[in-house]
This record gives structure tokens, sequence and C-alpha cells, in this order.
């Protein structure tokens, strides 16, 4: 008898969200036929998956808070376009406001709790029958008013989205309010299926909703329940602000009180509904962020296993384009995994409101898939680890519409993203503090301002284009052991430098003594760090500088370079960049140390970017950017305001500072006003994959890698000495690159893939073969698939003539010298 092995999937799970508008009837047939079509749609897609979900919005969970048991009872369901409970939103003046939400159809079916289960067994019961799938069935519970109209929120117990912190109520705004997970209930005598005889007074919402789960979920047959828009995590998930920092102030909260009070809302509802597991959306940011704005103690949500994922990339990138805050808090959050993966989220449409991003806001460009699915996380073992679900918000319209266009253009994407995820570490990989940014806010409020700077300065860099997507955490860089440190041999580690202090210093400072690449961002203050950057510190300074940068910058045309006239500006907010600048250069004499930047105010300077490396570190170099976020102090607003453009971002310097390391990415622009272009660079299967997204067309590239200008396959590009090779990609690009080359005379170089053809040695064996034309005495660095490459299957021809490459393998390449003309490379 043969046993046959199921294959392995790439995907653990793949879940698609829907809304109940496109159930337009409650007839059994009519039923059947939307979860047939939701199915097939996406077959292609669940097909990549162990497993599917369907992750149904109903209303926004005020379904679960008044459920009775009484399957006959009518749900109020999420039936609208736009802003339900619009007295809550301030933007909504009137009555007569176009966005006050009204019935998507004229006729909306009513919908009884007995429909909704029939719907949820009608969908596992044909993805059973008709296509062998085994699926689950997800609830969803929503803190805010927009999603449907809610008595139980707003009429009968409005204390709910009340939050108590310090003895006193806490907001930022006095109509958008959203329900508070450790809010207590008044008392009413209203019959619920958990409390008969009605909610005794003071009732804690966790113990409310976990006991209204406990018998909702499994009488309407769901499998988990999801938590939206930072449910149970944060009472303002919506803005970058929050109970501990108000856009002027920051450290006003106690942490281990909001942090208790956060928790106690998870211990309770967990007690009451233990078997159903609970997956969270999270608020738009990241976890440092969420740390210092609302103490929210992410270390814990995981290590107590309250959830089996963590939050995924968040959707405000689709409607605000800053997937820098996107990428960095999908970083963040990962870094620590609960379990064993996690998870991708990519915004199809929107079921409630006007935009279907797909259509609407990406116009059918791919950049939230591939950029996104660049990022991945280094385990202990130094291995990469992608996300292992896949989620679709939503796979219907605010009209209730399943366009099968969307399926068939997105999941291409999807499925060629995964392909080519990373297996190696970019050229610059995250090490990310999970565990010690706890630790520092549990220990004091005074940190708040290092951890509030911890993320935004990242996010503000991969805005400005640093080709940051890889995660390596504190916990398991710390716990690697040598051949795991080996393979970050390629990587530059980037890592804020305050939370860097005694054993872990000696650790990072042996890293760098062994031949590892590192750059700091932020405050120094560790003697052992000190030394190794050869910096002490001053007494602090703040306020406004002039800026002094003898590196390269962006070309701006028709317009001055950011560079060393000292007439650039910065001004320094300490209470939200880590403190006031100090650092100055210790010994100026130490030749080692090469000073890139400096600041000045009222002659007294500081050093803000520096490299050094000493010969005995084998190869080992650091890199430091001291770093200032440029915030200005603005009212409530969901994200922060830039300063007057007088004022320097100086996240840009991190990406300037790079060419020390030999990578010179520089960004060629109409106006300083453009959008830089994000760029972020993965290794696949020894192959370099450059990928990004940009606003603004017009910008266009200048590269430079350690092996020389990269080759895109399929492009051509000026490369020669005193000449910048440079690109112009597409809006969205997501391209290859196997080949560096480096000459004197400049021509135009053209990387062209071709058919395999087979050559006399490997006959029908060829699996690809691409050309390089117009070389003039080049040195060519290759860099094939691993598997070839060890095989011996790789050729190169040089016109007629195949090259011997006995003795040009270096490590993971191939190294050619003083090539000139076209070649052909294949395995």
């Amino acid at each position: 008898m043969t046993i046959r092995v199921k294959p392995k999937k790439s995907l653990q799970r793949v879940t698609l969200e829907m809304s109940l508008k496109p159930f337009k009837s409650m007839a059994p047939e009519a039923i059947e036929a939307v979860c047939t079509e939701a199915i097939r749609q996406w077959l292609p897609l669940i097909g990549m998956a162990d497993s599917c979900s369907i992750l149904l919005w109903v209303a926004d969970g005020s379904e679960i808070l008044v459920w009775d048991g009484d399957l006959q009872r009518e749900i109020e369901w999420g039936r609208y376009i736009g802003f339900a409970n619009e007295e809550y939103f301030g933007h909504i003046k009137d009555d007569k406001d176009p966005r006050i939400a009204t019935p998507y159809m004229s006729e909306p079916a009513r919908i009884t709790y007995g429909d909704l289960q029939v719907i949820i067994a009608s969908f596992k019961r044909i993805a059973a029958e008709r296509y062998g799938i085994c699926m689950e069935v997800g609830a969803t519970f929503d803190a805010g008013p927009e999603f449907a109209y809610s008595d139980f929120k707003y009429k009968l117990h409005p204390e709910i989205n009340r939050a108590e912190v310090g003895g006193q109520f806490i907001s930022l705004k006095a109509d958008y309010t959203v329900v508070c997970s450790w809010s207590k209930l008044k008392e009413d005598h209203v019959a619920y299926a958990a409390y008969p005889d009605g909610i005794p007074e003071s009732t804690a919402f966790g113990e409310f909703l976990g006991r209204q789960c406990a018998s909702f979920l499994p009488t309407l047959g769901f499998d988990y329940i999801w938590f939206s828009n930072g449910f149970a995590l944060s009472y303002f998930p919506w803005t970058y602000l929050g109970a501990n920092y108000d856009g002027t102030q920051i450290a006003m909260a106690e942490y281990e009180e909001l942090s208790s009070k956060m928790l106690s809302f998870w211990e309770i509802f967990k007690q009451e509904c233990p078997n159903f597991r609970t997956e969270i959306r999270g608020t738009n940011y990241g976890t440092g962020m969420d740390l210092a704005k609302d103490c929210i103690p992410l270390l814990d949500l995981y290590e107590r296993k309250y959830v089996e994922y963590p939050p995924p990339n968040s959707p405000w990138g689709a409607l605000n384009y800053d997937f820098g805050l996107e990428l960095t808090g999908y970083m963040s959050r990962i870094a620590v995994l609960p379990a064993e993966t996690y998870l991708f989220r990519f915004y199809a449409n929107d079921p409630w409101f006007w935009q279907n991003p797909w259509w609407d806001l990406y116009d059918r460009e791919p950049h939230d898939i591939y950029c996104p699915l660049t990022v991945a996380r280094v385990n202990t073992e130094g291995e990469l680890e992608s996300p292992g679900v896949v989620e679709i918000l939503t796979i219907d319209s605010e009209k209730g519409d399943m366009d099968a266009d969307i399926p068939l253009e997105v999941i291409p994407h999807i499925k060629k993203a995964l392909k080519d995820a990373p297996d190696q570490p970019g050229i610059l990989t995250w090490l990310y503090p999970f565990r010690e940014l706890h630790e520092a806010m549990a220990e004091s409020g005074e940190h708040s301002s290092d951890v509030f700077f911890h993320d935004w300065f990242v996010r503000n860099a991969i805005n400005q284009g640093l080709p940051l997507n890889t995660v390596l955490s504190t916990d398991d860089f710390f716990a690697m052991q040598d051949e795991a440190l080996h393979k970050l041999q390629d990587t530059i580690l980037f890592t804020s430098a305050f939370w860097i202090k005694g054993e872990k210093a000696e650790r990072i400072v042996e890293y760098v003594r062994r031949g590892g690449k590192i750059i700091f961002y932020g405050r120094v203050a560790d003697p052992d760090l000190l030394n190794l950057l050869n910096l002490r510190n001053e007494p602090e300074l703040e306020g406004a500088f002039s800026v002094n940068l003898t590196l390269p910058g962006d070309t701006i045309k028709n317009e001055e370079p950011i560079r060393g006239d000292g007439n650039h500006k910065l001004h320094h907010h300490p209470h939200i960049s880590g403190g006031g600048l100090s650092e100055v250069v210790d010994d100026l004499a130490d030749r080692s140390t090469q000073i890139h930047a400096s600041v000045n105010q009222s002659g007294l300077e500081r050093a803000f970017t520096i490299t050094r490396a000493l010969p005995e570190w084998d190869e080992g170099k650091v890199g430091w950017v001291r770093g200032s976020l440029p915030f200005q102090s603005a009212g409530v607003s969901h994200l922060p305001i830039r300063q007057e453009k007088e004022f320097l971002d100086s996240s840009l310097f991190v990406r300037y500072v790079l060419q020390q390391f030999g990578y010179s990415l520089y960004q060629v622009k109409e106006e300083a006003a453009s959008e830089s272009a994000l760029m972020f660079i993965t290794r696949n299967d020894n192959a370099f994959i450059l990928t990004g997204c940009k606003q603004d067309t017009s910008v266009g590239l200048q590269l430079q890698f350690p092996d020389g200008a990269p080759l895109i396959i399929g492009q051509s590009v000026m490369i020669g000495e005193g000449t910048t090779a440079a690109y112009t990609l597409d809006r969205t690009f997501h391209d290859e690159c196997r080949v560096f080359v480096k000459q004197k005379q400049t021509s135009r170089i053209t990387c062209k893939e071709k058919s395999p053809d087979p050559t006399p040695r490997k006959h029908n064996r060829t699996l690809r073969n691409f050309s390089v034309n117009n070389l003039i005495e080049a040195d060519l660095t290759i860099y094939p698939p691993l598997a070839q490459l060890q095989a011996g299957d790789v050729e190169v021809r040089n016109g007629e003539q195949y090259l011997e490459l006995f003795g040009k393998v270096v490590g993971n390449c191939i190294r050619l010298t003083q090539i000139s003309g076209s070649i052909d490379i294949s395995w």
C-alpha cells in the first residue's frame, strides 16, 4: 500500500473577511449561492493553505452584547454605507450630511440570529462537501460607533465608553469614543443569555462580554472571535496620542496602573470564555508607539497566551500612504511571537464606506502586497520566517458586491510575493528590543521619551527610503549560537542605543569586534557602548541647531543639496526624542572615527552621525545617528504634525550613512517636496530582489552596492567610473537582480531574460538563461541559485566561449574580471 504524504502548503490559513451585505435574501438557496461563490472566487488562494476561515462582520459586536438566546430575534446588522451613530463624529455637522449612514439597498434583508446560524453552517457544509475544505468561521467585535447603530453602547450603557485612569475619566475628543475594555457596567434588568435576570451593578465589561461570548459563539457555530481596531488594547486606537502622551506632555500615566487595567480585561474575559481563540487587529501603531502612548503590555499578552497571533499589518497605509508606519508597526509586533506564526492582512474592499482600496486607493497597484511581504523575522537559528496566515479585508464591497475581478488580479501578486519570500536577512535588520522596551516602561515613566522615539524615528526613516524589512528580536539575538550568528554576516544590524547596557552591551561590543556591523540610533549612555563609538556625554541641549552634514545626499534638481554648509536647521524636542543632545566625539585624534554630521547651537557642538572601524575588529564596523523627531506640538490628530520645511528630518541620515557600509541608495527628485520612494531589498534563493513604490513617479534612484551597480533583469543602466547608475523604476516595482558590475568606461548595459536553450554540457537540463550586454573590461559578481552553484550547473558564455569558472566561485557568488562584450549566464 502506498501512503501519500500531503504536500506542505506555503500557508497555514487563508481568512476571507466579509459582511452580510451579499446575503440579500434569507432563502436557503440564496444563502447557498453566496457561500458557494465566495469560496469559488478565492479558491486559488485557499489552495495555498492548510485551512480556511471566514471572518463575518455582522455588525459592530452589539449582536453579542444584546444576545438573549432567542434565535428568532432579529439582528441589528451592518446594512449601512457611512457613519452610524453620527452624533459621535465631530466632522458630521448636521442631519443632512451625506456621510451619515444610509441603507446600502432599498430593502435590506431582515436577519435573525437563526438566519445567522444557517449562514455559518452553510459555509462550513459547502466548504467541506463541494471543495473538501475544513472551514472555521470567526465572529467580530469592534469598539467604535461607525459600523452599526447600537442602543446598548450609546443609550442603555453609555458608561462603557468612558475610561477611568488615576481616579478620573480621560479623553482626547469630546465626541468620538470607543468601548473601554476595563469599564464597568451599570445595573439593568434586561434579560441576556448569560444574565437572564439582568446585569448586576459594577459588572466588569470583560466578564459580561466573556460570558455572552461563551453562550453566543457555540450556539451560532462560531469558532473564534476577532477584536477589531485596537479593542482590548487601547482606549485611543485611532491616534498617536494616548493616556500617557497628549502631544505636549509625556509620562502622564503610571505604567503599572494602565497596563494592569488592560490586562484585567483579558484575564477575566479568558476566565469566562476559555474555549475560543481570540485574535486581534491591534491599533494603527507599533509596539514601542503603543507602549509610549498607552502603556500597552503586548509582551504580557503574548506570554500569557491570551492571543495566538500578533496583530497584523495595519490597513492604514491604504488610507494615508503612511507605509513607513504600517511596516514599522508590523515588524515591531512580529519580532516576538506568541506561538508559531503571524498574519498578513490585505485591504481589498471596504464593506462600510465608499472606498474599495484595490480600485479607489491602490489604483490596482500591488505595493501594499509586495512591500509588507518583504518583511520577515529572523528566529534563534538565524532562519527567516514569513507570515503563515493571509487575511483579505474584505471580499465584498459596501454595496454587497463580490467582484470576481479582484481575486483574479490580487491573488497572482500574493502568490508571487510569497514565492519570493526572503530566505536570508536583507541588507539591514532591525534588532528590536521587544522585551527591553516593556522593561524600560515598567521601570520608569522617564523612559517614555526613549520608547516613543524608538519606533517613530524608524517610521520616518522607512518613509524616507530606508530599506528596512527584516526584524530580529533581542531575545533571539542573545540566544543565538555561533552558527546562527554567522547567518547575519551579510546584514547590518540597526538598533537603538538607549536600552543597551551592562552584559548586553558587552555582548554587542563582542559581536562588532568579531566582524559584526551595526548602526545605532538615539542617545548613548552605556560606558562600553560610548567607548565602542568613541563618544562621551556633555550637558544636554535642546531647541534649534544648525546642521553640518558631510555625507552626500539626495539630488534635488535646481536646488542646493543637503550637505555641510551649516545653513540647514534642526529643531530638537527632548520629550519625544529620548532627551537632549549630549554626545560629542571623545578622541578627535582617533583616525578610525569619521564624523559625518554635527549640530551647533551658539558655538556649542554635538556629534550627530559617525562611523568607526578598527583594524582589529575583523571588518566589523559601527555607525551611529543620534536622530531627532521633526514633530511639532499640535492639537488632537491621528498622526504627528511635521515641523516647518526649514527643519530637517534627520531620519534621512540613516540611509545616507549606509554609503559608509558600501550601499549608496540615493534618490533624484524634481523638488524637495517630492515624497521619497520606498525601497526594500530582500534575498531569495541567493538573488537580490528590489521592491518598493513611488507616490511621486518622477523620483529616480541612484544605486551602488558593495559589488557594484546592480543589473535588474529586463532593464538597462549606464555604468562607468564617475557615472552614477540611475534607475527609473515603475510606480510599484518588484525586480530581481543577480549580477553586479564595476567598470571604468561608461556604457549602457542591458540585462535580459532569454530562453533556456540547451548547452553542450547540459543539453535539456537548462533551467534558466539570461544575457548581459555591452560590457567594457568589466568586473562582474554573479549570484546564482545556491543549489545550482554548489552542483556546478552554472555556465557563463562570453561570445562563443564558455568561461572556466574554477577558482572563480567565492562563497555564494562567482567573481569575474575584465569581461567585455556580451555574456550568457545559465544554470
